[in-house]
């Protein structure tokens, strides 16, 4: 059964409503997989997560789809997000595409995501 997993949102989270009314994560025996509407999407397979952890994501940084070298963040939300380091990089839509060695995710209950991403992929830690 697949994990659905509420995104942390902020008070201006709604601003970005008009170009993803209704983001979603969700793990599945195929991967993690991210909308955010017009902004961009990932499917990242469990065969390519190296590793997983946390990061703090600065409200300087921005919410929406952020890219950075050789990452990627979905967030709605300052505040900790989890990681997922890949290799090999993982192309995604941001909203053109982008090759990423690393992915944030900003999910509301980062332990839990975590936790459903290593019960498909049990090798995967922080």
């Amino acid at each position: 059964m697949p994990g659905e997993h509420d995104l942390r949102r902020s008070r201006f989270s709604p601003l970005l409503w008009p170009l993803a009314p209704n983001p979603w994560v969700r793990v599945d025996a195929e991967g993690v997989h991210l909308r955010f509407g017009v902004m961009g999407r990932a499917d990242i397979p469990h065969e390519q997560i190296a590793r997983s952890g946390t990061v703090e994501w600065p409200w300087i940084a921005g919410t929406g789809v952020r890219l950075a070298r050789r990452m990627v963040a979905f967030t709605l939300a300052s505040g900790p997000h989890a990681l997922l380091e890949v290799e090999p990089p993982v192309t995604v839509r941001a909203p053109l595409s982008w090759r990423a060695h690393r992915v944030a995710i900003g999910v509301a209950d980062v332990d839990a995501f975590l936790a459903d991403v290593a019960r498909y992929h049990p090798t995967v830690g922080g």
